[in-house]
């Protein structure tokens, strides 16, 4: 019954984020610069998933490609929120961050396909980052106070749906070697399947809502997302 039902929760996250994908394709002229990152990181992500369906299909493990999915998604978050935050510090520190997060994740690439470590300290790095991206859109908000209404910015809750995902994956990350190496195999299912794939499912969903409405300017001279 667990496995059933974590099987099709699985196949709905992949249908998800194929259909974000798509949807970010179809809409991709029409968005501003600023959020045509966001439909290529609906599209990278809609393939990484396929490609996660694959090799899981083919019973090979997958944490291998982890470090490269991780630098696709905080290139690609960083260079969104480097056109939303358009912070003149932002965009000095933003390129030394890439470029030192990427030498870091592709040290941690495994030699080996068949490993099933998981990448803890990386993946809590990348967690921390999207966080930090997060909580710098919070506080521009704050700073400048041209929202008038926050329930009516989709980037507002994408931005609420990314520090969820964040401070969620933090907490499997710090003990994900432990369920692994001594808990039951359902609960490793419910962990890593189950609750994951709630994480990405509120995210994809934030995706859609950002790149399905346009973000209403507080006023004629906000083009933040421009």
């Amino acid at each position: 019954m667990l496995d059933t039902f974590l099987n099709y929760l699985l196949l709905f996250v992949t249908g998800l984020a194929v259909a974000t994908g798509l949807l970010g394709l179809v809409r991709y002229r029409q968005l501003v610069p600023g959020l045509r990152w966001l439909a290529l990181l609906a599209g990278f992500d809609a393939i990484m998933e396929l490609t996660y369906s694959v090799l899981s299909a083919l019973e090979v493990h997958t944490l291998f490609l982890n470090p490269v999915v991780l630098i696709g998604e905080i290139v690609l978050l960083t260079l969104l929120y480097r056109q939303v935050l358009k912070s003149a510090a932002f965009n000095r520190v933003a390129p030394w961050l890439l470029v030192l997060f990427s030498l870091y994740a592709l040290l941690q690439i495994p030699l080996k396909f068949d490993v099933v470590q998981l990448p803890v300290s990386l993946e809590v790095v990348a967690n921390l980052i999207q966080l930090v991206l997060a909580g710098l859109y919070f506080q521009k908000l704050l700073n400048e106070l041209q929202v008038e209404r926050l329930q009516r910015d989709p980037f507002f809750w994408f931005s609420m749906a990314l520090a969820a995902y964040g401070l969620g994956d933090i907490l499997i990350m710090l003990f994900g070697n432990y369920i692994l190496t001594h808990c039951t195999v359902q609960l490793q299912k419910i962990v890593f399947w189950g609750l994951r794939s709630i994480f990405n499912i509120q995210l994809y969903l934030a995706y859609i809502l950002v790149l399905w409405v346009r973000p209403v300017p507080a006023n004629a001279g906000d083009t933040r997302l421009a």
